[in-house]
């Protein structure tokens, strides 16, 4: 080859090369995108997190907007090749029919949530597309569509997606669909939590099934919808909850009316009547009603309740517990009814009956109203296939439901072993008059503990089967002394049975400082006089073996303190989210959380307690985040609602509780949390690109456009909408949160520095290969 035409290859691939930077840049751009998750844990997720990504989702507030995403306006299809001239197409929809991305228009666009925008390009669980029919732009939804037995969306009459954007909505489409199509099962599928604000009312048939985990459907938590949720009536009406979308899928339905739990309601959580049906199924939750004129979670009367498992759990009752029915409930699976205020969980009335319909694995317990002898109240049915129930299945049912008054009623079983009814306890007989009996002191059995200053051994027995307590009283310990004290502690005394003729060892704790007399009491019953004998632990010979106290100090060492104690809210505050926040485009926000007590100083005294700040989350979101940073979500701008100057934001922050033993702090099992409170403000562009340029993000005006213009639409509470545009800290933020870590340093310019190194070592080589073979030549 000729030099000419070597030196010609060598500059032209140079020269292609040298364009290769916005390419690179354009194709690691596009490759970010679609490494991004689409859905969050309520729009706020977490950093250092293994994919970058939380399991929970922006709550859709039902009757309102979700958080709007920007989309282009316009149907121009545009197809923009990568950096490697190697055509690629979109992944194929359901129908296998290649099809080119089409961006939303119109109102579709502008309904898109943050969550949902295209930054994965394959279809999930969480986030199915709809099967593309000919001509069909695809439109986001809130979350909410019909779907057939299989999960499978159900598509009108033009072929698109059955979906809606409250739960109203949809349940009027589920009986409309219903109606016309009486044979076919219609599921009312949610991949997103929903905020009522109002009854949901149901005439027809509606099934209502979760396709995810941690789906929730709650009161709008600021007092002012206390009603009735889900109102079921009419012979036709029929109302169940699923949560069998995929292996995983859950669904919560909480009646908490506020934040903190103070504001009761004025309903159930689900009202059926008028011979409706209401079925509850697995993996579902009816939890937090405060409700106490009926059944604070389902309150039936004259209608049908079916158990097939699901849990009714946590809530505030009253007299009628937490469901109550005057007409037969049907109940198997794993269905439990248990740890309800006051343990009134199940409520019978009238002649209603617990029909057991296939065996029974969860654990439930109930009263009834007309409780008589032989009232009829568990009674065998028939399962799913139409087949009576067996004896067998019946009576292991049995032993997983407890009756609520068993003081006074217990189980009465039919001869076929099918039915249960009540019958009276009978009662204890009157105890045998007691023999007389001694009470006496071992020798030399009087101890101190060597590792505990105070705590007490000594050893009795006696002659005749008794019970025994013990207690302290001041030194000298008369017998009148004894006797008051018997008497005022009678009530809290724990008593423990010995038979006649043995010892028993009195491990006796709290023992005072000095100056008192241990007595160990016995009686045969507690009407009976008492029998005591008192020992003095205090005499020098024995006083030499006790343990050294743990030393108490107040802090000033005059050694008057004692344990200092704290609830989680005790001085728990949040710092670093205080006055009104203007979240910029790469702006990420650190805070600390203090937790109660953690700012006690030493020396620390046995039973000390403090608070430490482990994890917080936002209201209604299960994903927690250890990161003490937060920022738009994917560095971009936050402003506050359309219209509005600031808006506010609710985060938890959750604590674990330590106890110092006397030496050591031990984590216990308790965790609880207290609430911060943030405002964010709005800010204008001018004011956002002076921050980036003071941040090293933007060197001059010309590059400021970073897409921070997130719109923070919804109520603000943390809980809604709004959270979609909020993230915690990314890798990067750690610019902001001033830390000196080498990891956290970055250049405006992101052009592929080490690309255009080997392109100029290149072009130095061509020149001198040019200007060596000039000379050789010449010297020739």
């Amino acid at each position: 080859m000729r030099r000419k035409q070597l030196f010609a290859i060598i500059l032209a691939g140079a020269l292609a090369a040298g364009s290769a930077p916005a390419a690179v840049f354009a194709a690691e751009s596009d490759m970010a995108a679609m490494s991004e998750e689409g859905t969050g844990d309520a729009g706020f997720e977490e950093a250092g997190s293994e994919d970058g990504s939380s399991d929970a989702e922006t709550p859709v507030t039902d009757g309102g907007d979700a958080a709007t995403d920007e989309t282009p306006a316009d149907n121009t299809t545009t197809d923009e090749p990568p950096a490697d001239n190697t055509t690629t197409d979109e992944p194929p929809a359901a129908d296998n029919t290649t099809t080119d991305e089409t961006p939303a228009t119109g109102d579709a666009a502008a309904d898109a949530t943050p969550t949902e925008e295209a930054q994965t390009q394959e279809q999930t669980d969480e986030n199915k597309e709809v099967d593309k029919q000919e001509g069909e732009t695809p439109t986001e939804t809130a979350g909410i569509v019909l779907a057939d037995a299989e999960g499978n969306q159900i598509l009108d009459q033009d072929g698109k997606a059955m979906s809606y954007t409250t739960l109203e909505e949809a349940v009027a489409g589920a009986e409309a669909y219903s109606a016309a199509h009486p044979d076919a099962a219609v599921y009312i599928q949610l991949t997103e939590s929903i905020e009522l604000d109002k009854t949901i009312t149901v005439s027809g048939k509606v099934n209502i099934r979760a396709a995810k985990a941690g789906v929730t459907i709650f009161r709008k938590e600021d007092g002012t919808f206390t009603g009735t949720m889900f109102s079921v009536s009419g012979e036709g009406g029929q109302l169940q909850f699923f949560a069998d979308g995929t292996t995983d899928s859950t669904l919560t339905v909480s009646g908490k009316c506020s934040e903190d739990g103070a504001v009761p309601a004025d309903g159930a959580i689900v009202e059926v009547s008028d011979s409706a049906i209401f079925g509850l199924n697995q993996n579902v939750t009816l939890t937090e009603n405060d409700y106490a004129a009926g059944g604070a979670a389902i309150n039936c009367n004259n209608g049908t309740i079916v158990f097939t498992g699901g849990k009714v759990t946590g809530n505030t009752v009253g007299d009628k517990g937490a469901v109550y029915s005057n007409k037969d409930v049907s109940i198997e699976g794993d269905a439990s009814v248990t740890e309800n205020d006051g343990n009134k969980n199940i409520t019978l009335d009238g002649s209603a009956k617990l029909i057991v319909t296939g065996a029974l694995t969860g654990k439930s317990s109930f009263s009834h109203k007309e409780e008589k002898p032989d009232l009829e109240v568990i009674k065998a049915g028939k399962d799913a296939s139409g087949k009576d129930v067996s004896k067998d299945v019946f009576t292991a049912a049995v032993k997983n439901i407890s009756y609520e008054n068993s003081s006074k009623y217990e189980y009465s079983t039919a001869s076929n072993g099918l039915s249960v009814s009540l019958k009276e306890v009978k009662k204890d007989p009157e105890p045998e008059k007691p023999t007389s009996y001694t009470l006496s002191y071992k020798k030399d059995s009087l101890k101190w503990d060597h590792s505990d200053h105070n705590t007490v051994y000594a050893t009795f027995s006696v002659t005749g089967n008794c019970e025994w307590t013990y207690f302290w009283v001041s030194s000298p310990a008369t017998k009148a002394k004894i006797n008051a004290t018997y008497s005022s502690l009678k009530s809290k005394l724990k008593f423990t049975s010995v038979s006649a003729n043995h010892s028993f060892t009195v491990t006796a704790k709290d023992a005072p400082e000095k100056d008192a007399i241990l007595v160990a009491l016995t009686r045969t019953n507690s009407a009976e006089k008492p029998k005591a004998i008192g020992v003095n632990p205090y005499k020098k010979d024995l006083l030499k073996n006790r343990a050294s106290a743990d030393k108490k100090d107040d802090n000033n060492n005059n050694n008057t303190q004692t344990a200092r104690t704290h609830t989680v809210t005790d001085g728990a505050r949040v710092e670093g989210l205080d006055g009104e926040i203007k979240f910029f485009s790469k702006r990420y926000v650190s805070f600390t959380a203090i937790g109660a007590g953690t700012e006690d100083s030493a020396p620390y005294v046995k039973g000390d307690e403090r608070w430490i700040p482990v994890y917080w989350k936002f209201p209604g979101s299960d994903s927690t985040h250890t990161t003490w940073s937060i920022g738009g979500k994917n560095g971009k701008g936050i402003q506050p609602s359309k219209g509005a100057s600031t808006q506010d934001f609710t985060i938890h922050v959750y604590c674990e509780k330590q106890i110092y033993n006397g030496s050591t702090w031990q984590d216990t099992d308790v965790v609880e949390y207290f609430t911060k409170k943030f405002t964010i403000a709005s800010y204008t562009d001018e004011e956002e690109k002076q921050w980036l340029r003071d941040n090293g993000y933007i060197t001059d005006d010309t590059d400021g456009d970073n897409d921070g213009s997130g719109d923070g639409s919804g109520n603000g509470s943390g809980a809604g909408g709004t959270d979609a545009e909020l993230t915690a800290t990314a890798a990067a933020s750690a610019k902001d949160a001033g830390s000196k870590s080498k990891s956290a340093v970055s250049t405006a310019d992101e052009s592929p520095i080490g690309t255009m190194s080997v392109l100029a070592a290149l072009s130095l080589l061509a020149g001198g290969y040019v200007v060596v073979r000039k000379r050789k030549k010449e010297e020739i």
